[in-house]
């Protein structure tokens, strides 16, 4: 039985609405976005996933993102002003696209900075499961502990918690000691509260990004996923951009769109490409071999797949792009800001196509802005800082 198989007849024993859900989004990212990149001349099928980030703040300092964080200073490439993490869209907001959106039966993603601190989680989580949409978050687990029980009675279907390695390489990865051990509380509590409850639900998924500071340690997780009663174990690799990709879709930007792209700056390769970083590329690819071999019987996925003789041009050359040449993600997935700003990128968000406080997100959706960056991203076939975003390989998940 393929990997693929097993993890689709596990989940569907565990929450089958969510083993179908994840089933019918798989045909959509694989063909269905293909599809309309072929033929709908910038216009797009509703989406299948809305990401819903709904917070910039963040109660870690993880070193390998890129995000604004707060206690950066002007002149910082990750400063933002106070009010950026303060921003907020309403419950009221986020009912009226709720409501919009139901009857295409979009999975709704939760995520942030660190969606655990907006205010109104779960209440929004409770609205999402009365329309009968299936709900996902993406946390670093520092605040499951403290709402175990709420999560399991929320009805939530799917809880992905980031874990970087085993205690000492995660603490250092997130820049606070003691998150594993924290992390590890909440998610016993969790089992807990399932069990105490005879639920079934959320489904619990590992996620780990590949990055200078765990690349002698990725074999680690999968014990620690199990540990944990993962369904599944995910990795995605840093993502980063050198100074001449950045500068070059910058000005490209400003020529096409009138607008000054600046967010790759803090996602510059310096932090990932010193010498030292380049010293261990041979661990690296040991450790991914390693992962073939422990797959076993928990599935695991590397975002993009990169093989172990491919670690290298990886990290040094930023124009390949692994056979995935077209992006396909801004065709059946879109992204909503803190905000409210809707935009075709996660963390290149210099692009808005609107705002679904001013007007309905399918307005927005198949609107002229959103029509002109996908008729320009395709052809371009893909904008210079494009090849290290995890979006571009979503059609082409493997298991390892």
């Amino acid at each position: 039985m393929s990997a693929l198989s097993r993890k689709w007849l596990g989940l569907a024993a565990r929450n089958p609405r969510l083993a179908w859900d994840k089933a019918r989004i798989t045909l959509r990212n694989r063909l269905g976005g293909r599809w309309d990149y072929t033929f709908g001349n910038g216009r797009a099928r509703p989406p299948a996933t809305l990401c819903l980030k709904l917070s910039n703040a963040c109660n870690l300092r993880c070193r390998m993102c890129g995000q604004p964080r707060e206690n950066a200073r002007p002149g910082d490439p990750k400063y933002a002003p106070p009010d950026f993490f303060r921003q907020s869209v309403s419950l009221d907001v986020y009912q009226r696209l709720i409501d919009e959106m139901k009857r295409f039966r979009p999975t709704l993603y939760l995520w942030g900075g660190e969606p655990f601190l907006y205010p109104h989680l779960f209440e929004l989580i409770a609205r999402i499961k009365a329309a009968g949409l299936v709900c996902q978050i993406n946390t670093n687990g520092l605040l499951i502990e403290k709402h175990a029980r709420e999560l399991v009675e929320s009805g939530l279907d799917d809880l992905i918690v980031s874990v970087d390695g085993p205690a000492e390489v995660h603490d250092a990865v997130r820049g606070r000691r003691g998150v594993f051990a924290r992390l590890q509380r909440g998610v016993d509590a969790l089992a807990e509260a399932r069990r105490q409850l005879g639920s079934r639900t959320p489904v619990l998924r590992v996620r780990g990004t590949i990055c200078p500071e765990n690349f002698a340690s990725l074999s680690e997780l999968p014990p620690i996923a199990r540990r944990f009663g993962a369904d599944s174990l995910n990795f995605n690799w840093t993502w980063f951009t050198t100074r001449q990709a950045g500068q070059a879709h910058q000005a490209l930007m400003r020529r096409l769109f009138d607008i000054d792209a600046r967010s790759w700056i803090p996602f510059l390769s310096e932090t990932v490409l010193d010498r030292e970083t380049r010293l261990r590329f041979e661990a690296l690819s040991a450790e991914l071999q390693k992962l073939q071999r422990q797959a076993g019987d928990l599935p695991i996925t590397l975002s993009p797949h990169i093989r172990p003789d491919q670690v290298e041009s990886y990290f040094t050359d930023v124009r390949q792009s692994f056979g995935c040449r077209d992006c396909f993600a801004v065709y059946v997935k879109s992204y909503i800001l803190p905000n409210g700003d809707v935009t075709p990128c996660p963390d290149f968000p210099d692009y808005i196509a609107g705002s679904i406080v001013d007007k309905p997100f399918l307005e927005i959706w198949n609107g002229e802005h959103y029509r002109a960056w996908r008729r320009e991203l395709k052809k371009h076939r893909l904008f210079p800082v494009c090849t290290r975003c995890c979006d571009l390989y979503l059609s082409s998940i493997q298991f390892v």
